[in-house]
């Protein structure tokens, strides 16, 4: 008797060709890319803590510590996210301070090899 169970991938003759997602490792995992704030002495505690919980859903106290760690420390990872969301997060940060008029920095960090 066949065995007809679904096996979750379409027949050999139906697969897109020139895909790329076809043939890749299932396992193989994305990796993630940090951003990380950088302290300047001169952003606003009150903005920072607002790009915490606006951009990267910080509740308030936990905003309040990592603010508290980046003013010991000068630099802080605030986020590891999957490339795109962390671009689109770290341009929309970097546009809201220039528009406020703030020197605030930030970078976004690559996961080494």
């Amino acid at each position: 008797m066949p065995d007809d169970t679904p096996t979750g991938r379409a027949p050999k003759e139906e697969r897109p060709t020139g895909s790329s997602t076809w043939g890749e490792d299932p396992t193989r995992l994305t990796p993630m890319v940090k951003i990380v704030f950088v302290d300047d002495n001169e952003t606003p505690v009150d903005f920072v803590l607002h790009l915490l919980e606006t951009y990267l859903d910080y509740e308030e106290e936990r905003a309040r510590q990592a603010v508290n760690v980046l003013q010991s420390h000068g630099r802080l990872i605030v986020a590891e996210l999957l490339p795109p969301l962390a671009e689109n997060a770290a341009r929309r940060m970097e546009s809201a301070a220039r528009a406020a008029g703030y020197p605030f920095r930030l970078e976004v960090q690559e996961q080494a090899s």
